[in-house]
């Protein structure tokens, strides 16, 4: 592996240390900058930033080996940063698209400096000259409104404390600051990335006393700062009078001096030097505060696909992975109850039937005639490796029998917990159970050697196979074992979801011997997925055996009392329904997750 250091990729020197050199240099391909290297960043073609691919530095990044390329978000995770889709994309045509400058700007207030920077191509954007003297000892550029013209630019992915160190940095939310940070539409300015995707909207900084123009009215270009500066002194006479005859001069004076900067800012405006960059009407009332996660690719959505959006924080999920749709888009789809989702982005040739089950919520907040979007929450994005952003195929899926109503009132909600299939390990070959590890089994209410229901995958009629079998707890020792088996994409034995899906950390494994793979409609697919709930009768059965025992005592201490037939037969109802409601109550103790707040109800959306 060659050297990714700055220094010897020579982005060490900082603009705010060398002003000069402003806008300071910039990487020739797309990177992570980790510390102190700036590590190469492979596209994937049609998947999101988070599904790119890192070389890891010296030690590596958790488990992998230093050169070893591993996804970003994984990257991201190992090093305790927050990950892509939590981050904003921010356009940079000066010293933010310097590595060093990133650097001196986050780890001089103790930030971490953690950046992923990503060459693109944008349409439209025009890097001129700010119409302002920085106390750093530079002018700045600033970016303007250029129709038809293409150049390649970066953007940096901040995360919330990196983004409020900028703004801080460019005046954003000071009075008489310099910049305002406006969110650019993709369908304006055209923006694409190395893996194809057209970004949906880009923030950047618009400088609030517009650009200089270059005699002609039009926007001046930054061709690099001492050119810059010493082209302006030579067209001012009181510029020369105030910042000196050279470039060198004018950034010695102008560095620390805010008040010389300010006078020499006031005569851009004096000798009408300045004009409006055009993006001034994108300028918000406040800044944006959308993350990447909710900018939706502008690309074009193919004929019976939807587009992957988050679902709410707050939505309360009632124990299943959800996925919320339109009114208009379930219609469509029949009314299903429960649906398949399935990446798109999966290469047909490695097993495109791999998808996930989950329940449908109609959602009353999306537009009605909205057909491209759902909403999949994180769970179900993790069993098929798909991102916000993302395009995958929802299709109609029903199981063999239909839920009532009263079985929820008895029993509570149905509580599920989705797991990977694994190949059954030796210890349990050719028998019919499920070996699934203790949080698992704790998360379902079950205990090792109950009853659990499996749902599959749906067969061509859209029915989903349920088998009901017993829950063994398994080992560490075979937990163990699989995990220095499993690795590689889905050509592989025991492939892994981190190298086939792009996912870290996984689902919760369950072990089924092949023969039940079939049983399920999975078979063949590796990294299938199956939804997992308790056996509602059997737990039933379970709590009826123990209460009717303490029943017939109680019973035969009644009838030793009372000597009258019907206050015997009444006493004997009553201890029914309050057998009934005990048991009612256990169950729905152990088999429902469900939070409570004290003092008050709970606001569930």
């Amino acid at each position: 592996m060659d050297d990714r250091t700055l220094e010897a990729l020579g982005l060490d020197r900082a603009p705010r240390e060398h002003p000069l050199i402003y806008p300071g240099a910039w990487p020739v391909e797309s990177g992570l900058l980790h510390r102190d290297r700036f590590l190469r960043l492979r596209s994937r073609p049609n998947r999101r930033l988070a599904q790119w691919l890192v070389e890891s530095p010296p030690g590596g990044f958790g488990d992998s080996e230093q050169g070893q390329t591993v996804p970003l978000d994984y990257a991201l995770m190992r090093s305790n940063e927050p990950l892509v889709g939590e981050r904003f994309p921010v356009l940079s045509v000066g010293s933010n698209a310097c590595p060093a400058q990133l650097r001196h700007k986050m780890e001089g207030l103790g930030v971490s400096s953690t950046i992923p920077m990503v060459k693109i191509r944008v349409t439209g954007i025009g890097v001129g000259v700010s119409a302002y003297v920085s106390p750093l000892g530079y002018v700045s550029s600033s970016p303007f409104h250029a129709p038809g013209v293409t150049r390649d630019l970066f953007v940096t992915w901040f995360d919330a404390t990196q983004l409020e160190i900028v703004d801080a940095s460019e005046g954003v939310f000071t009075p008489g600051g310099e910049y305002d940070r406006v969110l650019l539409p993709g369908a304006e300015f055209p923006m694409e990335l190395p893996s194809g995707e057209l970004l949906g909207s880009v923030y950047a900084y618009v400088h609030r006393y517009g650009v200089l123009h270059d005699g002609s009215g039009a926007p001046r270009p930054h061709d690099g700062e001492r050119q810059l500066l010493t082209d302006l002194l030579s067209e001012s006479r009181r510029l020369r009078e105030w910042f000196g005859d050279t470039a060198e001069e004018f950034s010695s004076r102008a560095r620390g001096d805010v008040r010389l900067c300010e006078k020499g800012t006031r005569l851009f405006q004096d000798e009408e030097r300045t004009t409006r960059s055009g993006l001034e009407h994108h300028v918000p009332a406040a800044p944006a505060t959308t993350v990447y996660d909710d900018i939706r690719p502008v690309n074009a959505l193919a004929a019976g696909f939807q587009r992957v959006a988050r679902t709410p924080d707050v939505y309360d999920q009632r124990g299943s992975g959800v996925v919320r749709m339109s009114a208009g888009l379930s219609a469509d789809l029949g009314h299903p109850r429960q649906v398949i989702v399935q990446n798109m982005q999966i290469p047909q040739a490695r097993h495109e039937r791999l998808g996930a089950l989950a329940s449908v919520v109609v959602a009353q907040d999306l537009d009605p005639e909205d057909r491209s979007t759902v909403q999949v929450d994180r769970s179900l994005r993790v069993c098929v490796g798909v991102e916000p952003g993302e395009a995958v195929q929802v299709r109609a899926a029903a199981l063999p029998r239909t839920r009532h109503h009263w079985q929820d009132v008895l029993f509570g909600p149905l509580n599920y917990v989705t797991c990977r299939i694994q190949d059954g390990d030796r210890a349990s070959a050719e028998h019919e159970v499920c070996l699934l590890d203790g949080l698992t089994l704790e998360l379902i209410g079950v205990s090792s050697g109950d009853a659990i229901v499996l749902e599959g995958f749906p067969d061509e009629n859209g029915i989903v196979p349920v088998l009901e079998l017993k829950a063994i707890q398994t080992s560490d020792e075979v937990q163990e074992r699989r995990k220095d088996l499993h690795g590689g994409d889905m050509t592989s034995r025991y492939p892994s979801s981190l190298d086939a899906l792009g996912t870290y950390p996984d689902l919760p494994w369950a072990f089924l011997d092949r023969r039940l793979w079939s049983g399920l409609g999975v078979e063949g697919q590796w990294l299938a997925t199956v939804r997992i709930r308790c056996s509602r009768t059997y737990q039933l059965k379970k709590e009826l055996r123990e209460m009717v025992f303490l029943l017939g005592i109680a019973f035969i201490g009644v009838v030793t009392v009372l000597n009258d037939t019907t206050w015997r037969l009444i006493s004997l109802v009553v201890l029914v329904l309050l057998t009934g409601t005990l048991v009612s109550m256990r169950l729905r103790s152990r088999l429902t997750q469900r939070a409570k707040r004290i003092g008050g109800a709970m606001r569930r959306p």
